[in-house]
């Protein structure tokens, strides 16, 4: 049985480079997925786009660490998102 390390039962000292206790270090937390299922929301448009902006926000500001421009073609459907909910937004007004 493992032993309790400052609360966890892992100590990264202990572990293996990409096993189960390995930390994220710049894991992506957005996916084409999330950003789909903002785009389709039954939200109203004011919520989705918020939500879209911010999402981008967060990839610009992690943007600096995104060696592998894994983030650009996530930052391009975001702004493809918007667009298309902007146009939406304004034929309804």
């Amino acid at each position: 049985m493992p032993a309790m390390k400052h609360g966890s039962i892992f100590d990264p000292v202990d572990t293996q480079v990409g096993g189960d206790a390995d930390i994220d270090g710049i894991a992506q937390t957005i996916t084409a997925d999330d950003i789909n299922t903002v785009l389709m929301s039954p939200r109203s448009v004011e919520q989705r786009l918020y939500v879209l902006r911010s999402m981008r926000d967060e990839l610009e500001a992690r943007s600096h660490a995104d060696f592998g421009n894994e983030m650009e073609q996530l930052v391009e459907q975001i702004d493809g998102a918007v667009q298309q909910l902007s146009q939406q937004h304004q034929g309804t007004l």
